[in-house]
Protein backbone atom coordinates (compact mmCIF):
# COMPACT_ATOMS: atom_id res chain seq x y z
CA UNK A 1 0.00 0.00 0.00
CA UNK A 2 2.62 1.86 1.03
CA UNK A 3 4.38 1.47 -2.71
CA UNK A 4 1.57 2.19 -4.41
CA UNK A 5 0.99 5.47 -2.44
CA UNK A 6 4.48 6.39 -3.35
CA UNK A 7 4.61 5.78 -7.04
CA UNK A 8 0.96 7.73 -7.07
CA UNK A 9 2.28 10.69 -5.29
CA UNK A 10 5.38 10.54 -7.86
CA UNK A 11 2.83 10.39 -10.79
CA UNK A 12 0.98 13.45 -9.59
CA UNK A 13 3.97 15.48 -8.97
CA UNK A 14 5.56 14.81 -12.21
CA UNK A 15 2.14 15.67 -13.72
CA UNK A 16 1.50 18.79 -11.86
CA UNK A 17 4.71 19.90 -12.63
CA UNK A 18 4.37 19.05 -16.56
CA UNK A 19 1.17 20.85 -16.20
CA UNK A 20 1.63 23.79 -14.47
CA UNK A 21 4.14 25.90 -17.00
CA UNK A 22 1.30 24.74 -19.40
CA UNK A 23 -1.75 26.69 -17.41
CA UNK A 24 0.63 29.65 -16.51
CA UNK A 25 1.40 30.41 -20.06
CA UNK A 26 -2.05 30.01 -21.11
CA UNK A 27 -3.29 31.91 -18.09
CA UNK A 28 -0.97 35.11 -19.17
CA UNK A 29 -2.09 34.54 -22.80
CA UNK A 30 -6.02 34.79 -21.83
CA UNK A 31 -5.37 37.58 -19.55
CA UNK A 32 -3.36 39.56 -22.09
CA UNK A 33 -5.98 38.73 -25.17
CA UNK A 34 -9.19 39.75 -22.58
CA UNK A 35 -7.32 42.90 -21.52
CA UNK A 36 -6.44 43.96 -24.65
CA UNK A 37 -9.67 43.13 -26.33
CA UNK A 38 -11.92 45.22 -23.29
CA UNK A 39 -10.33 48.26 -24.61
CA UNK A 40 -12.88 47.72 -27.32
CA UNK A 41 -16.21 48.04 -26.56
CA UNK A 42 -19.16 45.76 -26.95
CA UNK A 43 -20.34 46.50 -30.18
CA UNK A 44 -17.61 46.45 -31.90
CA UNK A 45 -16.59 43.16 -31.54
CA UNK A 46 -17.97 40.14 -33.72
CA UNK A 47 -20.05 37.68 -32.01
CA UNK A 48 -20.33 34.28 -32.42
CA UNK A 49 -23.07 32.65 -30.72
CA UNK A 50 -24.34 35.78 -28.60
CA UNK A 51 -20.64 35.78 -27.23
CA UNK A 52 -17.71 38.45 -28.25
CA UNK A 53 -15.50 36.98 -30.74
CA UNK A 54 -12.22 37.00 -28.70
CA UNK A 55 -8.64 38.16 -30.61
CA UNK A 56 -9.63 41.77 -31.76
CA UNK A 57 -7.29 43.31 -29.87
CA UNK A 58 -4.68 40.90 -29.99
CA UNK A 59 -5.12 41.02 -33.80
CA UNK A 60 -4.96 45.24 -33.12
CA UNK A 61 -1.67 44.90 -31.60
CA UNK A 62 -0.45 43.03 -34.60
CA UNK A 63 -0.95 45.06 -36.82
CA UNK A 64 -0.22 47.99 -34.85
CA UNK A 65 3.29 46.89 -34.83
CA UNK A 66 3.63 45.67 -37.79
CA UNK A 67 2.36 49.20 -39.00
CA UNK A 68 4.93 51.03 -36.47
CA UNK A 69 8.00 48.70 -37.78
CA UNK A 70 7.39 50.36 -41.25
CA UNK A 71 7.07 53.20 -40.12
CA UNK A 72 10.28 53.45 -38.13
CA UNK A 73 11.85 52.04 -41.10
CA UNK A 74 11.99 55.38 -43.49
CA UNK A 75 13.52 58.66 -42.86
CA UNK A 76 10.70 60.34 -41.64
CA UNK A 77 9.55 57.61 -39.13
CA UNK A 78 12.96 57.79 -37.79
CA UNK A 79 12.88 61.04 -37.27
CA UNK A 80 9.29 60.63 -35.44
CA UNK A 81 10.72 57.95 -33.70
CA UNK A 82 13.43 59.86 -32.25
CA UNK A 83 11.25 62.64 -31.20
CA UNK A 84 9.31 60.44 -29.25
CA UNK A 85 11.90 59.12 -27.53
CA UNK A 86 13.12 62.59 -26.50
CA UNK A 87 9.58 63.19 -25.25
CA UNK A 88 9.11 59.94 -23.08
CA UNK A 89 12.97 60.85 -21.55
CA UNK A 90 11.53 63.66 -20.39
CA UNK A 91 9.01 62.12 -18.17
CA UNK A 92 10.50 61.65 -14.66
CA UNK A 93 11.06 58.14 -13.28
CA UNK A 94 9.28 56.61 -16.00
CA UNK A 95 11.53 57.90 -18.64
CA UNK A 96 14.64 56.46 -17.02
CA UNK A 97 12.75 53.24 -16.99
CA UNK A 98 11.83 52.98 -20.77
CA UNK A 99 15.32 54.07 -21.63
CA UNK A 100 17.22 51.30 -19.54
CA UNK A 101 14.57 48.65 -20.83
CA UNK A 102 14.77 49.76 -24.53
CA UNK A 103 18.77 49.53 -24.21
CA UNK A 104 18.75 46.34 -23.01
CA UNK A 105 16.00 44.64 -25.65
CA UNK A 106 17.99 46.45 -28.15
CA UNK A 107 21.51 45.07 -27.06
CA UNK A 108 19.62 41.56 -27.07
CA UNK A 109 17.91 41.50 -30.21
CA UNK A 110 19.11 44.04 -32.73
CA UNK A 111 20.90 42.56 -35.36
CA UNK A 112 22.91 45.19 -35.89
CA UNK A 113 26.43 45.30 -34.18
CA UNK A 114 25.21 46.73 -30.88
CA UNK A 115 23.74 43.59 -30.09
CA UNK A 116 24.83 40.88 -27.78
CA UNK A 117 26.69 38.61 -29.56
CA UNK A 118 28.01 36.07 -27.27
CA UNK A 119 27.43 35.01 -23.61
CA UNK A 120 30.82 34.21 -21.31
CA UNK A 121 31.99 33.32 -17.92
CA UNK A 122 33.67 35.97 -15.47
CA UNK A 123 34.76 35.65 -12.34
CA UNK A 124 31.84 37.52 -9.71
CA UNK A 125 31.66 38.60 -7.12
CA UNK A 126 34.65 37.20 -6.03
CA UNK A 127 37.81 34.42 -6.95
CA UNK A 128 36.11 31.19 -7.68
CA UNK A 129 32.58 32.22 -8.11
CA UNK A 130 31.67 32.38 -11.76
CA UNK A 131 28.60 34.74 -13.27
CA UNK A 132 27.38 34.64 -16.66
CA UNK A 133 27.96 37.83 -18.75
CA UNK A 134 27.54 39.15 -21.86
CA UNK A 135 29.90 40.97 -24.43
CA UNK A 136 29.46 44.11 -25.00
CA UNK A 137 32.77 45.20 -26.22
CA UNK A 138 35.18 43.06 -27.48
CA UNK A 139 38.16 45.60 -27.34
CA UNK A 140 38.31 48.19 -25.19
CA UNK A 141 40.56 50.67 -26.29
CA UNK A 142 41.17 54.72 -25.44
CA UNK A 143 41.46 55.81 -21.70
CA UNK A 144 39.76 52.99 -20.67
CA UNK A 145 42.74 49.95 -21.97
CA UNK A 146 45.28 52.56 -20.87
CA UNK A 147 43.99 53.01 -17.16
CA UNK A 148 43.28 48.95 -16.93
CA UNK A 149 47.11 48.76 -18.33
CA UNK A 150 45.95 45.38 -19.87
CA UNK A 151 43.97 44.03 -22.57
CA UNK A 152 40.08 43.97 -20.98
CA UNK A 153 36.82 43.41 -22.33
CA UNK A 154 33.55 45.02 -21.60
CA UNK A 155 30.74 42.70 -20.52
CA UNK A 156 27.53 43.11 -18.83
CA UNK A 157 26.39 40.93 -16.29
CA UNK A 158 22.57 41.15 -15.40
CA UNK A 159 21.01 40.09 -12.30
CA UNK A 160 18.34 37.63 -12.14
CA UNK A 161 15.56 37.18 -12.36
CA UNK A 162 15.17 40.82 -13.41
CA UNK A 163 17.78 41.14 -16.08
CA UNK A 164 16.85 44.79 -16.85
CA UNK A 165 19.28 45.19 -13.41
CA UNK A 166 23.39 44.06 -13.40
CA UNK A 167 26.74 45.37 -14.05
CA UNK A 168 29.25 46.85 -16.56
CA UNK A 169 32.48 45.48 -15.95
CA UNK A 170 35.79 46.11 -17.66
CA UNK A 171 37.64 42.15 -17.43
CA UNK A 172 41.31 41.31 -18.59
CA UNK A 173 40.60 39.16 -21.50
CA UNK A 174 42.75 36.01 -20.42
CA UNK A 175 40.37 36.27 -17.51
CA UNK A 176 37.20 35.36 -20.07
CA UNK A 177 35.64 32.55 -20.56
CA UNK A 178 33.81 31.69 -23.45
CA UNK A 179 30.80 29.78 -22.98
CA UNK A 180 29.00 27.68 -25.17
CA UNK A 181 26.23 28.35 -25.28
CA UNK A 182 23.38 30.84 -27.34
CA UNK A 183 22.67 34.30 -25.92
CA UNK A 184 19.09 33.38 -25.80
CA UNK A 185 19.75 30.41 -24.04
CA UNK A 186 21.83 31.74 -21.28
CA UNK A 187 19.31 34.63 -20.86
CA UNK A 188 16.53 32.37 -20.23
CA UNK A 189 18.98 30.35 -17.39
CA UNK A 190 18.97 33.58 -15.75
CA UNK A 191 15.64 34.60 -15.78
CA UNK A 192 14.50 31.38 -14.52
CA UNK A 193 17.20 31.41 -12.06
CA UNK A 194 18.92 28.49 -13.13
CA UNK A 195 15.99 25.74 -13.27
CA UNK A 196 15.30 26.13 -17.13
CA UNK A 197 17.55 23.90 -19.39
CA UNK A 198 19.68 23.51 -16.30
CA UNK A 199 20.19 19.54 -17.34
CA UNK A 200 20.95 20.29 -21.14
CA UNK A 201 23.81 22.95 -19.84
CA UNK A 202 25.04 20.50 -17.70
CA UNK A 203 25.28 17.56 -20.04
CA UNK A 204 26.16 19.39 -23.07
CA UNK A 205 27.30 22.54 -22.41
CA UNK A 206 30.92 23.18 -23.03
CA UNK A 207 33.51 26.40 -21.57
CA UNK A 208 37.04 26.52 -21.73
CA UNK A 209 39.34 28.80 -20.99
CA UNK A 210 39.68 30.95 -24.94
CA UNK A 211 41.03 34.50 -25.66
CA UNK A 212 37.88 36.39 -26.38
CA UNK A 213 38.82 37.48 -29.90
CA UNK A 214 37.74 41.12 -31.17
CA UNK A 215 37.37 39.66 -34.62
CA UNK A 216 34.09 37.38 -33.14
CA UNK A 217 32.73 40.50 -31.58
Amino acid sequence: MGRLTSLLKNELVTGLLLLAPIGGAAYVFYWFVSTVDGLYPGFLRPKVAGWPLPGLGLLTVFVLALSVGFVAHNFAGQRLVKLFDDLVHRIPLFGSTYGLLKQVLEAVFASGGGSFKRAVLVEYPVPGSWAIAFVAQSHVTGKLREAAGAEIVAVYVPTTPNPTSGFYLLVQRDKVRELDLPVEQAFKLILTMGIADAEPLATTGKWNRREVNAGQG
